[in-house]
């Protein structure tokens, strides 16, 4: 008996290391869950894969004397060897250094500044590194990153901006009316207390300071950032086209059905991704599930930080 389908991804692992037990526990849980859709009677199809773009990279592939290129294919080989090694069940292992990928994100970015929600501008304010993320004064905690604690900079750069407060007031409609989108619920608390009653400011999704990323095709030396980039991984490696020509994958299992992720990148997840599918005109995901971390003592497991543990392939 078919009960209909079932979208369901993992968060895509970011290249600028090879992956940790904390990020394994991810695969592993999205693969449960998956086999028992399917035990079930469910038309399932279960995406994961590798973020590959960004400054962190560019860096990390320069210290080891290769191309940033050559980096991710190396990272992306053991990402994809370690979730062959726990025989997990994926239909799709994506790369964002795709070219279709890549083809789609410039799309996706020219749409959104051609009816108004991108706008350029200049950033000025507190930048940490290994987060690739920029902070307000207010935002920081004692002086330093507040999601990850380490020291940050002054930089100054020109910037593509998106409005997200256009879109807020849609967002929280969209929360309320539907309690099972941001679990669980202390998840959506957060979300909601923290960064949407507050009011959203304007997100950069352009950096012009490194060039490992998706040119930004009407204006040369800009990239597209992070957000735009990695988060439209979950409709472009389905068919999703800009321009309508979708493809028979993103018509038979778009909305995800949940975007399984770590409680750290929720706010990208609940607030940035719903509010670009809004200005794009496509439906949001069912759900999106914040799991817990793998702790190490009292801190989060990360790679930047090096208090990880590894799995042990043997041969």
């Amino acid at each position: 008996m078919n009960k209909g389908k079932y979208y369901i991804t993992t968060a895509i692992a970011y290249t600028s290391g090879k992956p940790h037990i904390g990020n394994t526990y991810e695969i592993v849980l999205a693969d449960s869950i998956a086999r028992f859709k399917k035990l079930n009677g469910y038309d399932v199809y279960f995406q994961t894969g590798t973020d590959e773009h960004g400054e962190k990279i560019q860096l990390k592939a320069q210290d080891a004397n290769k191309t940033s290129q050559q980096f991710v294919d190396e990272i992306a080989s053991q990402i994809k060897t370690i979730w062959d090694t726990m025989n997990t069940s994926y239909d799709n292992f994506v790369r964002t250094t795709d070219a279709n990928h890549i083809k789609q994100v410039q799309k996706i970015f020219k749409k959104l500044f051609e009816q108004g929600d991108i706008y350029k501008g200049t950033y000025e304010g507190w930048y940490c590194t290994p987060d690739e993320a920029f902070f307000t004064e207010s935002q920081l905690v004692d002086g330093k990153c507040p999601d990850c604690g380490r020291d940050v900079h002054k930089a100054k750069e020109e910037a593509y901006f998106f409005k997200m407060s256009k879109y807020a007031d849609r967002l929280m409609k969209h929360i309320e009316d539907n309690p099972k989108f941001i679990q669980p619920e202390s998840r959506k608390n957060e979300m909601v207390n923290n960064f949407l009653k507050p009011g959203l400011q304007d997100l950069c999704v352009s950096r012009t300071s490194f060039n490992w990323g998706v040119p930004v095709t009407f204006d040369e030396g800009h990239v597209v950032y992070v957000w735009i980039d990695a988060l439209s991984n979950y409709i472009t490696f389905l068919g999703y086209d800009v321009d309508g020509n979708h493809g028979d994958l993103y018509k038979k299992y778009w909305p995800a059905d949940v975007h399984l992720i770590g409680k750290d990148i929720l706010r990208f997840h609940t607030i940035y991704w719903p509010i670009i599918l809004m200005a794009l005109g496509e439906e949001l995901p069912k759900q999106v599930f914040g799991h817990p971390w793998l702790m190490v003592g009292e801190d989060k497991m990360s790679k930047s930080r090096g208090n990880v543990v590894y799995l042990v392939i043997h041969g």
